[in-house]
């Protein structure tokens, strides 16, 4: 392995047994979070309404939502618990612990609902799937193909799970709140003004150090210069770039407090590492380059923009103990759970 990369793994190994310690210390069942550690002093931090045992409330069947469906291009209509499940069968793994599961779906709701009242950004996207790729919804029938002979199994699992949290979202300040997820985090979530520039008190830098146990925390990625190349002259204008000096084509990186890229030089021009890791199409925009050899490598933690909910982080908190209203309040603090 080429030297700098083995260095680079090395020390990325040192860094993930630091957060797995942290991690067996303070998301051990039974052990509260450090004070202050998922509050923020903007709103009461409580977590109000909660049922553990609650069945769906009567309206889950005659209370309709409406998703474009990008294959078929239409609008298709449906109940509340078929919207559940079938939204977070596409975003978690069946085999994640009941309460993580409960965390996406209330997570799900919660978005959607924020989407469709305050017309944001991308709102076609937002509020559209395509089951074909099992992207933000699926039907029943599409799951039943997906997860084949454990269809029943799992559809059940998801169903107990839709029918306890049906009517729970998220909220701040009395409105339903911006409630983003992704895979993996880097060992802390982001802000979404880092992000997106857009700054949410309850959307803010929190530890989720049991990420770094995740099969998709760390990943290598390779270009050779001519890839490398083409795909900047792809993706950007502007750029001078001499292949005969490609060790010179990356100055300095900046990073915000999470870990995540908030700029890089490329031949004196700065881009975003949200810009560097779409146009590289990189699992996260928490990453370092290396040259060598003739060829530059990408190091990079965490899968996904590293926003709000760490769905992998989720589940390793379930597992320890904690349900899905503790897993809500540490990845978006400062928010309350309420009933609809």
């Amino acid at each position: 392995m080429k030297k700098f990369i083995g260095i680079f793994i090395f020390l990325f190994c040192i860094n993930a047994f630091v957060p797995v310690l942290y991690y067996n210390i303070y998301y051990s069942p039974g052990i509260n979070l450090p004070d202050g550690y998922a509050t923020d002093n903007m709103q009461n931090s409580s977590i109000s309404d909660t049922p553990h045992n609650s069945t769906a409330p009567d309206d889950t069947q005659t209370v309709t939502y409406d998703l474009y469906n990008l294959a078929t291009q239409e609008l298709c209509t449906m109940d509340r618990i078929s919207f559940l499940v079938g939204s977070a069968a596409c975003e978690m793994p069946a085999s994640y612990n009941e309460e993580a599961i409960k965390a996406q779906m209330i997570a799900c709701h919660s978005y959607y609902l924020y989407c469709r009242e305050n017309g944001v950004p991308d709102e076609d996207i937002n509020l559209s799937f395509d089951e074909r790729y099992m992207s933000k919804y699926a039907s029943k029938q599409r799951l039943q193909e997906y997860w084949g002979m454990s269809f029943n199994e799992y559809y059940e699992k998801f169903l107990r799970c839709a029918n306890e949290v049906s009517n729970i979202i998220v909220k701040y300040n009395n409105s339903v709140a911006l409630t983003p997820y992704y895979a993996v985090s880097c060992g802390k979530t982001q802000s979404s003004e880092a992000e997106w520039g857009n700054a949410l008190p309850y959307l803010k830098c929190v530890e989720s150090t049991g990420d770094a146990l995740s099969d998709n925390y760390l990943k290598l990625t390779t270009f050779s210069v001519q890839d490398m190349y083409d795909r900047f002259m792809t993706c950007f204008t502007g750029f001078e770039l001499s292949t005969e000096n490609p060790e010179d084509w990356f100055g300095e990186t900046y990073y915000n407090e999470s870990g995540y890229v908030t700029a890089i030089e490329v031949a004196d021009i700065k881009i975003t590492g949200s810009q560097f890791r779409k146009c590289l199409e990189l699992p996260s925009a928490c990453f370092i380059v290396f040259y060598e050899d003739g060829e530059f490598s990408v190091a990079t933690k965490g899968y996904g923009h590293g926003v709000g909910l760490s769905q992998f982080g989720a589940d390793t908190m379930a597992e320890n103990g904690k349900n899905y209203a503790e897993i809500l309040q540490h990845y978006f603090p400062g928010t309350v759970l309420d009933k609809l």
